[in-house]
């Protein structure tokens, strides 16, 4: 096994209707918190359930 340097961060959201990744931060601590996601268009669910903008339209949800 090779360590190598990836692109590819290392946390993400996900949506978990259709599992869209938003790749946004090698760090945890580099995510935008839920508040900023909801401002970005997403549904953040309590515990499961997040729904990115596009599954959020399609469902006539808000972000209540």
């Amino acid at each position: 096994m090779t360590r190598t340097y990836t692109k590819k961060p290392v946390w993400t959201w996900v949506c978990d209707e259709c599992f869209v990744e938003v790749d946004l931060g090698r760090t945890q601590n580099h995510l935008p918190s839920p508040d900023e996601m909801r401002e970005r268009g997403w549904f953040i669910a309590v515990l499961f359930g997040d729904k990115c903008p596009t599954c959020v339209a399609k469902a006539g949800e808000g972000n209540e």
